[in-house]
């Protein structure tokens, strides 16, 4: 089975400027979404949606492949959802590759531990879902 993570993470930000990047915990905080994705045993691949170059440098620092999000889908009105159907589109019109479940994490929700990814997929082919939302 064919599971990916998509992190989205822009660059531009009103409130706190470059939030993914700041530090949480000794380590950028778009670092620990990714490498709770890589520490989980089911999920394939960990890919990040950013516009950002910053970003770009650090997602592939902490293992993590990048897909380059375009600007009109990068604003401060752009959604997670945009930034999804971008990976996705993507992946299937360079690669043909088409996964069998996407999980979104988001860099700014770092509080949530690995098994618990682990058990939110497990719970997912279980019931045959066709989605899964976790939040705190």
């Amino acid at each position: 089975m064919n599971i990916i993570t998509i992190i989205p993470a822009r660059g531009g930000s009103k409130s706190i400027p470059k939030k993914n990047l700041v530090q949480f915990l000794g380590e950028p905080l778009i670092a620990k979404s990714i490498l709770q994705s890589l520490n989980t045993k089911s999920i394939n691949r960990t890919i990040v949606s950013t516009d950002d170059t910053e970003i770009s440098e650090t997602a592939e620092k902490y293992g993590a492949e990048v897909i380059n999000r375009p600007d009109d889908i990068s604003g401060d009105e752009a959604t997670s959802e945009a930034a999804l159907k971008h990976v996705l589109n993507t992946l299937e019109s360079t690669e043909n590759y088409v996964p069998d479940i996407v999980i979104l994490l988001q860099a700014t929700s770092p509080l949530r531990k690995d098994k618990d990814i682990d058990n939110a997929i497990d719970l997912f082919i279980q019931n045959s879902a066709d989605s899964l939302i976790s939040g705190s």
